[in-house]
């Protein structure tokens, strides 16, 4: 029951940005691609250094190895499908701008995590309707590996979400509790 809740607002969410994202050109949108693994990376970086369960530590860590990686690929693709342009800049702000630095509380981790599950699942998407628009197999199989690994980021970080989701509701219930304990 919890996954839908996450997974609908997702879809929801991911497919309004998706509509608007398909009217723009390729070289536009590798752009927007090329940013959000560049954002990805901050997200991850800082998720490393905050957060102090290892596993996730782990995890993250691997997620910014995997990350550089597809920035490196698509910069690649980028320049041999424009050779002599320039990169397009991308002003516009993303989900990764919202946030928050300090995670102090369940409750902050699991937004942060809310705007990782987002930006995977968009990313997912994108790579899947960028590889949809070429003909050239290299290409399309070069874009449907990076789904494929923003699929397996998404799927971890729903995981830690829905765990730490029911970790927050346990302290709520202990909190509650202790209140009506008090109050007797």
């Amino acid at each position: 029951m919890e996954n839908i809740d996450i997974d609908g607002k997702v879809e929801e969410r991911v497919s309004m940005i998706l509509k608007e994202l398909i009217k723009l050109s390729l070289k536009q949108l590798l752009g927007y691609a090329i940013k959000g693994e560049e954002d990805a990376i901050r997200l991850y970086t800082m998720l490393s250094e905050k957060i102090e369960e290892l596993h996730a530590k782990i995890r993250f860590r691997q997620f910014i190895k995997s990350e550089e990686e597809h920035r490196e690929k698509i910069l690649t693709i980028f320049s041999e499908l424009f050779p002599d342009r320039q990169l397009p800049k991308v002003s516009s702000s993303t989900w990764v701008d919202e946030v928050k630095h300090d995670i102090e509380t369940v409750g902050d981790y699991l937004e942060v995590l809310e705007i990782a599950i987002y930006s995977e699942k968009l990313a997912e998407r994108i790579y899947e309707s960028i590889a949809d628009s070429f003909d050239d197999e290299r290409y399309r199989e070069i874009f449907l590996s990076l789904a494929g690994d923003e699929k397996e980021h998404y799927e971890f970080l729903i995981g830690q979400y829905n765990f730490y989701r029911r970790v927050r509701v346990e302290e709520n219930l202990h909190e509650f509790i202790g209140n009506l304990i008090k109050e007797e």
